[in-house]
């Protein structure tokens, strides 16, 4: 067990996954109202590593769990903690995508989009859809959550949170502020290492990327004031407001590098120089429709449409 107190009473506990990504950050505050943000994967061990850092930090009962996104890494094990009295928090739109991907029906999205609109192969296009299946071990849909409103400030801790909205990794992705020390926790939204790859959605009957989003929700926190953040993945990075212009900065970059020709799916092919890998092809995918959905050179304001 991996666990490190990251500033008074709030301790990282890094968690070792089955996945892709090797291991997520979770967020333990202790306190008046004992907080754990993100829940990691549906999964036995995972479960009693989390068990494990509550004993050694002499919490008996945790109140609350905040989850990010509705991610596997960051959400399956959620149900196993409401089971044990845990109120379950989450945006609304978020827990809109979890149920889609519990019940297949994102799936069926994807697959009609992918090999229309990106020109997936019917064999790849399996493939992915497979690889994606198979996640579904991994989480479990909770029986009771409570749904987040942006802006909505939660007593965690021996302070408060307040939920930022940040979506583009997900469509309904809520960041977590404590204002009285200027530290965000940020889930997905930044990662101290690389260019998190945007989401997709479906907006009145229309798939759309969420790379304009998360561009316009990093203006918005560059300039929320907070002096460090806490990210998912990586180690925690003061200046926020530095990550959030590198970030843009990078994406625009890539946008403008970008060859605008041929299929979503050829072009990322390109990237990974004519291999595909279903779960790298998924990602660059999702980066190609990005970087296809904004203008490189407008400013931030007018990136969307």
């Amino acid at each position: 067990m991996e666990l490190k107190e990251v500033a008074p009473d709030i301790f990282c506990l890094k968690v070792s996954l089955d996945l892709s990504e090797d291991s997520v950050n979770l967020y333990i505050l202790r306190g008046k109202v004992p907080t754990l943000i993100d829940s990691g994967t549906k999964s036995p061990q995972v479960y009693e590593v989390i068990q494990d850092a509550l004993k050694e930090l002499e919490i008996s009962r945790l109140e609350q769990v905040l989850l990010t996104h509705w991610h596997v890494d960051h959400a399956g094990g959620a149900e196993s903690l409401r089971k044990d009295g845990a109120k379950i928090y989450i945006g609304k739109r978020d827990y809109n995508e979890w149920v889609e991907f519990c019940n297949g029906n994102s799936f069926k999205v994807f697959e009609e989009f992918a090999g229309k609109v990106w020109g997936v192969p019917e064999e790849q296009l399996a493939t992915i859809i497979q690889s994606n299946k198979w996640l579904l071990k991994y989480t479990e849909l909770p029986e009771e959550v409570v749904k987040l409103d942006i802006g909505a400030v939660l007593p965690a801790g021996n302070g408060t949170l307040k939920a930022i909205y940040t979506p583009g990794h997900t469509s309904g992705h809520f960041s977590y502020y404590e204002e009285n020390q200027g530290l965000l926790f940020s889930g997905d939204f930044l990662l101290p290492d690389v260019v998190p790859y945007p989401g997709a959605w479906l907006e009145n009957g229309k798939v759309v990327s969420g790379l304009p989003s998360y561009l316009l929700a990093l203006n918005r926190v560059e300039f929320l004031g907070a002096r460090q953040y806490f990210p998912a993945h990586g180690k925690a990075r003061t200046s926020p407001a530095v990550r959030c212009s590198e970030l843009r900065s990078q994406i625009m970059r890539q946008a403008e590098y970008h060859k605008r020709q041929g299929t979503v799916y050829e072009a990322s092919l390109e990237l990974s120089r004519g291999r595909f890998n279903p779960v790298a092809s998924f990602v660059q995918m999702h980066y190609v429709f990005g970087w296809n959905s904004i203008k490189p050179s407008a400013p931030v304001q007018e990136l969307v449409g």
